[in-house]
């Protein structure tokens, strides 16, 4: 699955350690490797176990882990 943007209303901002969520995009997560790739500069990432999509909200067959990737505002 490629990256998808989400609403970053979906989110909490507490789960990447920031005040407000500007930007987020989800994927499933594959391995290190995925998390790697997305080490630039501004991205706060956290991974997740899920038992639905959290691009379409339908059910998935078993629970799933996927990556989230979050641009935001920090702490003052």
């Amino acid at each position: 699955m490629p990256w998808k943007i989400i609403d970053p209303s979906e989110v909490k901002p507490e789960m990447f350690d920031l005040a407000q969520v500007t930007t987020c995009k989800v994927k499933e997560f594959r391995g290190s490797e995925d998390a790697i790739i997305i080490r630039m500069e501004g991205w706060h990432l956290f991974i997740n176990l899920l038992n639905r999509c959290p691009v379409t909200g339908f059910p998935l067959k078993e629970p799933t882990w996927y990556l989230y990737a979050a641009q935001g505002i920090s702490e003052p």
